[in-house]
């Protein structure tokens, strides 16, 4: 798992990743009819990136959200990495206790189908 020497560091591939995510065309067609917030916190490097998914349109930022995140994700920027990276699923890593969840979950596991794509743009934000 390589996870990130700074904060700086993952700021820079998050916001690339936000920046593919929102204009990607099948992020959208798998967030349609879907209405969710999430907020990743990653505890290692005290840093909070956030996705929103509303009907099609995919938003995010860095930072703390103003409201209430309907999930909220918790992990190392370790783990992140090996998630974004296809290397380890969600699942697995909340069973080993390397992701701890609060909110409503079953709503945020409908977006698994959008892993894949997630890999790819994470790839390509974090080689860019």
């Amino acid at each position: 798992m390589a996870g990130y020497q700074s904060a700086e560091e993952a700021r820079k591939v998050l916001q690339k990743l936000i920046d593919l995510a929102k204009e990607d065309q099948s992020i959208k067609e798998g967030a349609a009819g879907t209405e969710l917030t999430v907020s990743f916190e990653l505890m290692d490097l005290d840093l909070v990136f956030n996705l929103s998914f509303i009907d099609g349109q995919v938003d995010g930022f860095i930072g703390e959200p103003e409201e209430e995140p309907m999930v909220t994700l918790s992990m190392d920027s370790e783990v992140l990495d090996s998630i974004f990276s296809g290397e380890m699923d969600a699942a697995s890593a909340a069973m080993s206790g390397d992701l701890s969840f609060s909110g409503d979950v079953g709503n945020a596991m409908g977006l698994q189908i959008l892993m894949n794509d997630f890999v790819r743009l994470y790839q390509e934000a974090r080689s860019a």
